[in-house]
């Protein structure tokens, strides 16, 4: 199934490169900017409650989208083309802590990446296309949707952490 492979490579996309990331490297950034540790820990957090909110629908009857025709006409062109905008505003609950631990935040990022990839694989068709939780942009995303969101924001993710190790490079020589 597409969405588990987009699932399973967002996990490489975002993590692989910060195998090599040590020590403090991880809680430094230019000003005003997250640090890497940050990245994973919103990341993370921004699944596993997505995760959270499909379990808690997982006895839901599939029903029909409530979006708007320009949330309609966001979400195709937004997710087909595989850019998304910069986020607005981020909620409390997937803002990052100010120096989360490394191996914590990057074990929980696994961990609801699987969460997420797991349904994905024991809903059915009905379910998995039917069942809706909403974004405040694009309105309500199926449970595809969602692996394709994260599929597409974790690149750019891992886009800022390249920038990241980069600037972490030019500081330390």
């Amino acid at each position: 199934m597409k969405v588990r492979r987009q699932l399973e490579r967002l996990e490489h996309i975002v993590l692989d490169d910060l195998e090599k990331v040590k020590g403090d490297a991880w809680h430094q950034a230019p000003g005003g900017k997250w640090t890497l540790a940050q990245i994973v820990d919103h990341l993370g957090r921004a699944v596993d409650t997505i995760a959270t909110a499909f379990e808690t629908q997982a006895d839901a009857a599939p029903r029909g989208r409530d979006a708007s025709p320009r949330q309609h006409l966001l979400r195709h062109l937004l997710l087909g083309a595989g850019k998304l905008p910069k986020p607005r505003a981020i909620s409390e609950r997937n803002r990052p802590g100010e120096r989360p631990d490394p191996e914590l935040v990057a074990a929980a990022f696994r961990m609801a990446v699987e969460r997420l990839a797991s349904l994905t694989e024991s809903w059915t068709a009905a379910q998995r296309d039917g069942v809706f939780v909403s974004h405040p942009v694009l309105g309500d995303l199926n449970l595809p949707e969602w692996g394709r969101f994260f599929y597409v924001r974790g690149r750019q993710y891992a886009h800022q952490i390249e920038v990241r190790r980069r600037w972490l490079t030019r500081r330390a020589s």
